[in-house]
Order: C-alpha cells, then sequence, then structure tokens
C-alpha cells in the first residue's frame, strides 16, 4: 500500500492494484482510514485519577459525567475505550435484601 501510495503519480492505481494483488478500494480504505487508534495519555491520566479518588466505584456513567465537566474534548467511545484499555471499572451495588422474614406465615413453628 505505501508503494502505491509513493508511485501513484507514475503509474495509474488500478494498473498498480491488478500487479499487487489488492483491490482498488482496498486501497482507498487504506488511505482513508483513522490515523488515531491510540488511547489519548491525557485522558487515560484523567480517568485513572479520578478513578482512585472515587476508591474505584466509579464506572463509565460518572466517569463521562467528570468528562464532560471538566470540557475535555472526548465523546462516549472514546472514554469506553479508554476505560477498557486500563482495565478500569465501576463497583456494582449489591441488590437490597431485607434481612427479617415474614414471621405471619400462618404455619405453626414446631419447637422440639
Amino acid at each position: 500500500m505505501k508503494f502505491m501510495k509513493s508511485n501513484c503519480l507514475e503509474h495509474s492505481i488500478g494498473s498498480m492494484a491488478r500487479v499487487l494483488g489488492v483491490s482498488r478500494s482496498g486501497y482507498y480504505k487504506y488511505l482513508n482510514r483513522h490515523k488515531d487508534r491510540s488511547v489519548a495519555p491525557d485522558l487515560t491520566n484523567f480517568l485513572q485519577e479520578k478513578w482512585l479518588k472515587s476508591r474505584k466505584n466509579y464506572g463509565f456513567k460518572r466517569l463521562f459525567q467528570e468528562v464532560k465537566k471538566s470540557n475535555l474534548p472526548y465523546g462516549a467511545r472514546k472514554v469506553r475505550k479508554a476505560m477498557k484499555h486500563c482495565k478500569i471499572s465501576g463497583k456494582q451495588r449489591k441488590q437490597f435484601r431485607p434481612l427479617t422474614t415474614n414471621s405471619k406465615h400462618g404455619v405453626e413453628l414446631l419447637l422440639i
């Protein structure tokens, strides 16, 4: 692909693609592909700092709110990707269960 990009002025893309055994559409997808696929270091530092301050409680929703409050230019997908990269996850609350049971169930207790 780099060869095709460097020689596109001398030869046509179609003929180079045919000779190299790649498709023209694949070459153009390669050209238009996003260059920035890495996670931003300032975002990861920010997320880790907030997550540790919350004693590892904050999950995606709260961390994303913190990102929005601080006016960082990152969206939800980027925040999720950075969290996954840093292995950050929030603690889930346990389901509420009452400690007492129904003592008026109508059945006599047999104590021996």
